[in-house]
């Protein structure tokens, strides 16, 4: 199932698919980290899948493995309608050859050395993030992993990407819908698993709200720049 769901400045139905509330039904364990349970398990456990895709090679993969798993599972897709035509949303046809696969999480493909901040998102907001991390110049110090598969929770891959950064290393978590929407909530929990000692998970996005979008292009932006200025602070 294709879902229509990104904040571009419109009204509330042309924004929000009400990704929480399909997130609020997944059967996945919040206070668990999943040692030991193979990707394939968890699928197998898994009530549905929920994806919030950013490439075409990704989409491709999505789809052929549920027409290629040897069970049945449905899978709900969140899918920006910007992203059909956004210059930076495009794939070689080098990433959907045999030997290539879905990718659960999509880490950042840049030198890590000097990291002071990890963003974590999913969907559209990356290729905001990605624009307004060059135009503040900003490449070197802030880094960008997309999560692609939000239920099952990709555990294992969520550690191993933490575990690439130094201690200290800020993270935050960072989305286009309202606080007490899309996958915060749900990913909040289980992000917390993977982190040790007093390093916790920060927020970056707008103040929670009844509505799913205010459809005023002027509140819109000024939500919008306070998104960005909070998730590029240092």
């Amino acid at each position: 199932m294709l879902l229509p769901h990104g904040m571009e400045g419109m009204g509330p139905e042309h924004s929000s698919a009400r990704m929480e509330r399909f997130l609020q039904m997944c059967n996945d364990k919040e206070d668990s980290k999943y040692e030991g349970v193979s990707a394939d398990q968890q699928l197998w456990d898994c009530n549905w899948q929920i994806m919030n895709i950013t490439t075409p090679a990704n989409m491709f993969h999505a789809l052929r493995r549920q027409m290629h798993m040897k069970f049945r599972k449905p899978l709900v897709v969140f899918t920006p309608k910007s992203l059909l035509r956004h210059p930076l949303a495009r794939s070689s046809f080098d990433e959907m050859t045999p030997g290539t696969s879905f990718k659960a999480i999509i880490p950042e493909d840049r030198d890590i050395s000097n990291t002071k901040k990890l963003i974590l998102c999913s969907g559209k907001v990356y290729y905001d993030l990605l624009e307004e991390r060059a135009n503040r110049g900003l490449e070197d110090s802030i880094a960008i992993t997309r999560i692609e598969q939000i239920n099952p929770f990709p555990h294992a891959l969520i550690d191993s990407e933490l575990n690439r950064y130094a201690p200290g290393t800020q993270i935050s978590w960072v989305q286009e819908e309202h606080k007490n929407a899309g996958a915060w909530t749900h990913v909040k929990p289980r992000l917390e698993n993977h982190l040790t000692g007093d390093i916790h998970c920060g927020y970056h996005g707008r103040e929670p709200a009844a509505s799913a979008a205010t459809g005023n292009k002027k509140l819109h932006k000024t939500e919008y720049k306070k998104m960005m200025d909070d998730s590029f602070a240092l």
